[in-house]
């Protein structure tokens, strides 16, 4: 039996045995954050759950705004803010109450995915004042104002109190005012404190799992344009303020659960542009997804540093090789186990045409069963013999991945065997006209990368994540050599997890060599058919399984909405990361459907119930290339690079005490790409030397 035979016989035995429980789900919601359960190798099975925060407290009255000629005269804060120049950074201000408050991390989930610059300031603790603001040239700090919610009231013991006195307010308002910076707020109730945002009480109330579905109005169709404007966004976990619009208020709604308002977009009564949900938000939660980017994008005008694109990518592993078979009863037939037909290729394809979009499936090959006499043509009925003449015919309709040639475990192989196994599968694969993605390989496993037994050479044990210090040395030497930069890695093991959103990892043993980890599912490797999966799925996660998370064993369709609701969160985020399917999964089991096409087919119809902007299927080269470019995005942040906005000029001036790359967006260059109604342009930057763009903010 081939040692990857073995290891996963290995792996399915520990599991059964509970050997690599990370943290066994509860059913009922925690009141914290709890790590989702993820078996190495398999899928994400929920993201953390956060139960909401209180209902904000009932306040009277509001905070009296300083008129700019009466703060003048008085030598106020209002009046020590105008009259400066025209320029801001292009950074944002999150203001909360202290290190507790719920939107925090909310905001700095998207703020950090787009890569973008921001501080956060708690207000129970750090004085507002003008230099909390503008800096001492006159420019300001920031260009957008992002509020965990417009009260800015918090509880000590039984009390509340107020993050920001009247004078604070008074300085951030003018600084609001004066420099032209929008304010977005998370969470939002009726009533006039501080100030009035035209809101009325038409009710309130806690949602849970069952959701209230949001819909967008023409004006909140217009902030958030990437939505279909009649996209239904599935607010959950969550407590909502309905509201109404006073009358004669300059204020119009932006979000609606069909009779309440929900979202508002005003102006105050000395010109400040607000914008406000009146529901709460968690960065774990599809709502944020989906609508905080809009928030920010709305306070910045577009113009911030990083940007946000929608993704799917997904791989097939294991292509021309054997699968082992999981059947409903429980037991694996490791011989002759699942091997795919030229039907099931011919299949594939017509169902990925569907899809739609140019959407291609990323198919990981191992070349050792490529039958180099095979002729060309497809067999839309052919069986296992016709497979490689089927690939032969419809190579240029797939894309191709190195998996090496037999599919070994490279965690302990030497420099001879692990370059010929790769080198064997680039020629394997050439012979028969399979254009691999270049520099890119996927070791059988995520092999070779630090997660191994104690013993390496022991195929028979649990993996255990030794970091990827504990790579193997021969495998990075080949790579190099063979020009491999990108390596796959496992979102399962936390040394294969990035720093930074999209980016990627230098490996701290060869700078020469990337790693970008993909996201497992819980579609499992050997199973082919909807009863085989649902089966497996409830053996892990059902009230008896070894994990269990579900009170009732899952049918097929409900295993299918969660787990490509979870996928939906991960396209939503922004991430570019690829989701793994192996070839078992493409077995047509009946009518052409497949499990990886169901999944597939479902994560993109939501996806497109929602989004107006196009799903992105990359090839992997471009994949590794974008995410070392997000790596040199973050480390330009981490050197100090800054970007200044000049609204006279129309410009954006970047500078860096370090050479590198940062994306902007909204500024428009030679390299400037859109999507939707956005545009990012990546700078070049020569440490010290400023590079001076066009802006294009937006409305």
């Amino acid at each position: 039996m081939p040692a990857y035979r073995r290891a996963v016989r290995a792996l399915v035995a520990a599991l059964c045995a509970g050997a690599l429980v990370t943290g066994a789900p509860a059913v009922a919601k925690p009141a914290k954050p709890k790590a989702p359960p993820q078996v190495p190798g398999y899928g994400q099975v929920a993201r953390p759950q956060v139960k909401p925060p209180a209902p904000l407290p009932k306040r009277a009255g509001k905070v009296a705004l300083a008129k700019p000629a009466a703060a003048a005269k008085q030598k106020a804060p209002a009046a020590a803010l105008a009259g400066l120049n025209d320029k801001v950074a292009l950074r944002a201000l999150v203001v909360a109450t202290n290190t507790d408050d719920f939107g925090v991390p909310t905001w700095k989930t998207t703020l950090d995915r787009l890569g973008a610059a921001y501080d956060v300031l708690y207000t129970a603790t750090t004085p507002v004042t003008v230099d909390t603001l503008v800096r001492p040239d006159g420019t300001g700090k920031y260009n957008a104002i992002l509020l965990t919610n417009t009260m800015q009231v918090y509880a000590e013991g039984s009390s509340y109190l107020n993050g920001l006195d009247s004078n604070e307010w008074n300085i951030l308002w003018a600084y609001e005012r004066n420099f032209g910076v929008r304010q977005a707020s998370l969470y939002t109730s009726y009533g006039s404190w501080p100030e009035d945002y035209c809101l009325r009480s038409a009710g309130e109330t806690s949602v849970g799992d069952t959701p209230l579905n949001v819909s967008l109005t023409a004006a909140g169709a217009g902030v958030f344009d990437y939505l279909k404007a009649d996209a239904a966004i599935p607010v959950v976990q969550s407590y909502v303020y309905k509201t109404s619009i006073a009358p004669g208020c300059a204020a119009e709604s932006i979000a609606t659960d069909g009779t309440n308002v929900l979202g508002v977009r005003s102006t105050s009564v000395d010109g400040r542009e607000r914008l406000a949900l009146t529901f709460t938000l968690n960065q774990y939660l599809l709502q944020s997804d989906v609508l905080v980017y809009g928030l920010v994008r709305w306070a910045t005008k577009g113009l911030f540093l990083g940007e946000q694109r929608h993704y799917l990518n997904v791989d097939i592993d294991d292509w021309f090789n054997t699968a082992d078979h999981y059947y409903p009863d429980g037991h694996i037939e490791y011989d002759p186990g699942f091997q795919v037909s030229g039907h099931d290729m011919v299949n594939l394809d017509q169902r990925q045409d569907a899809i739609g979009n140019g959407f291609k499936f990323n198919l990981a090959f191992n070349g050792a069963d490529i039958d180099p006499f095979a002729g060309s043509q497809c067999s839309p009925n052919g069986g296992i013999n016709e497979l490689t003449a089927t690939t032969k015919c419809l190579k240029n309709d797939f894309r191709w991945l190195n998996h090496t040639l037999n599919h070994p475990e490279l965690n302990n192989t030497s420099y001879a065997v692990t370059k010929a196994e790769i080198l064997d599968n680039r020629n394997a694969g050439a012979a028969i006209g399979l254009n691999e993605s270049a520099g890119v390989l996927k070791t059988p496993e995520y092999s070779g990368l630090g997660v191994y037994t104690v013993d390496p050479d022991d195929d028979t044990g649990v993996p255990v994540d030794h970091g990827l210090e504990g790579s193997n040395p021969n495998l990075l030497q080949a790579a190099k050599d063979l020009n491999i930069k990108y390596l796959h890695g496992n979102m399962s093991f936390a040394s294969h997890k990035p720093a930074h959103f999209n980016a990627s990892i230098v490996h701290p043993l060869e700078p020469a060599v990337e790693v970008v980890p993909d996201w497992p599912t819980n579609f499992a490797y050997f199973c082919t058919t909807p009863e085989e999966e649902t089966a497996f799925y409830n053996s892990f996660y059902g009230p008896n399984g070894k994990f269990p998370y579900w009170p009732t064993n899952r049918t097929y369709a409900q295993i299918l909405d969660y787990e490509t609701g979870i996928a939906l969160q991960h396209v939503a985020s922004g991430g570019i990361n690829t989701h793994t399917l192996h070839i078992a999964n493409v077995r047509d089991y009946g009518n052409g459907r497949t499990l990886a096409t169901d999944w597939t087919e479902a994560t993109v119809a939501k996806y497109k119930a929602i989004y107006s902007v196009p799903l992105l299927n990359l090839d992997w080269s471009e994949i590794g290339a974008y995410t070392s470019v997000r790596t040199k995005h973050f480390g330009q942040l981490a050197a100090g690079a800054d970007a200044v906005y000049d609204r006279s000029a129309g410009t954006v001036t970047v500078t860096s005490p370090a050479a590198g790359t940062l994306q902007v967006s909204g500024v428009t260059g030679t390299a400037s790409t859109t999507y939707g109604t956005d545009v990012t342009t990546p700078v070049a930057i020569t440490a010290g030397t400023p590079v001076t763009v066009p802006a294009t903010p937006r409305a």
